[in-house]
This record gives C-alpha cells, sequence and structure tokens, in this order.
C-alpha cells in the first residue's frame, strides 16, 4: 500500500505541468481584449507549441523512473542490470509516455482556451497588439521554434532539483500520513463506517 502510494507520487512528480486548472481569478476580459488574446494564439501557434512541448517532454517524463521504481521497493535492487527487467520496464515506460501523452494532447483546445482567457484578463487589447507584433518579427518567429525544445532542456536541466526535495517531504510524511488515515479508518469501521 504504501510502497503503491509513493509509486503513485512519484508518477505524479515526472509528470509535465500544465495550466488545466481554471485561474482563481473571475474577472471577465473585454472582447477586444478577448479577440487579440485569440490572434495571439493563432500567432503563437499555442495548439502546436503545447503538442510539440508534450512530445519534447514524454521521455523526461519517464526517464529515471525505473531507478525511482526500484529504490521505491517495489523490485529487487539487484534485477537492475538483468536484461529481461530492463526489457519489461522499458515497454511500460513507453506505453505510460504514449498513453499519458496521447490524453494530455487530448486537453490542447481546453489549454488554449483557457490561455486564451488568461490573457486578455491580463493583458489590454493594446498590449496584446505590442506582443502580436513581436512575434511576427523574425526574433520572435525563432523564439516559437525554439520554445518546446528550450522548454524540455529546462525541465531536463531542473528534474533533478524538483524531485529531489518532493521524495524527500514524501518520505517524511507519508508514514504519519498512512499512521493518520488507519487510524480514521479503524475509528470508523468501529462506529459503523460512514455514508
Amino acid at each position: 500500500m504504501i510502497r503503491k502510494l509513493v509509486l503513485a507520487t512519484a508518477l505524479a512528480a515526472s509528470m509535465p505541468t500544465m495550466v488545466v486548472a481554471q485561474p482563481a481569478s473571475a474577472a471577465t476580459p473585454n472582447g477586444a481584449a478577448l479577440a487579440k488574446a485569440r490572434e495571439l494564439m493563432t500567432v503563437m501557434r499555442t495548439d502546436t507549441l503545447v503538442a510539440e512541448s508534450l512530445d519534447a517532454q514524454a521521455g523526461i517524463m519517464t526517464k529515471g523512473l525505473a531507478d525511482r521504481l526500484l529504490q521505491s521497493g517495489i523490485a529487487p535492487p539487484e534485477m537492475a542490470g538483468n536484461p529481461e527487467f530492463g526489457a519489461i520496464m522499458q515497454r511500460y515506460l513507453d506505453r505510460i509516455s504514449a498513453e499519458t501523452t496521447a490524453k494530455m494532447k487530448a486537453l490542447v483546445p481546453q489549454i488554449v482556451e483557457r490561455t486564451t482567457a488568461i490573457y486578455a484578463r491580463n493583458f489590454s487589447a493594446a498590449q496584446l497588439a505590442d506582443v502580436i507584433a513581436f512575434y511576427r518579427t523574425s526574433t520572435g518567429q525563432a523564439l516559437l521554434a525554439k520554445t518546446p525544445a528550450l522548454s524540455a532542456e529546462a525541465a531536463e536541466a531542473t528534474r533533478d532539483l524538483t524531485q529531489g526535495p518532493t521524495m524527500e517531504v514524501i518520505k517524511e510524511l507519508l508514514p504519519p500520513l498512512t499512521a493518520e488515515l488507519k487510524a480514521w479508518a479503524d475509528k470508523h469501521a468501529r462506529a459503523g463506517g460512514t455514508k
């Protein structure tokens, strides 16, 4: 049970982060800003960039997962060098990467729509026009073309920095969490359960 929770948390921590949840701000953008934000999303090719970023991050997402699984105790450490174990792991890593990426790519239209609303709420139509003008320059187009690779490189360069603290906190907090949940479940089992 604990190993499964650690594994699930490790998987979640290795996935690329995307803004999918609705932002806290409830301000409604004006029509002119919303129109310019939509134009900006088109000029930026946001749908393509998001999809390309997901492709670029697919390998990063699963890189090191086999090591994390071995560290979690799901398999004996001596299996690390076993070719058969490696083949099984690779088959699942490929599947995890492909299926996760496919599910996330299905969210691209929602990501673009929510990103559009965020831009429209935070910038005026005039400011968005300036940004659009920049992205229509050769420098702006070069930035757009390189964004997926830059994002993937940055994610790879910082993966060890971000996952280490997460796993340390999980290891520290998992035992008291497990104990508290067990105590809660025992209490409610004795009391006849909950609705």
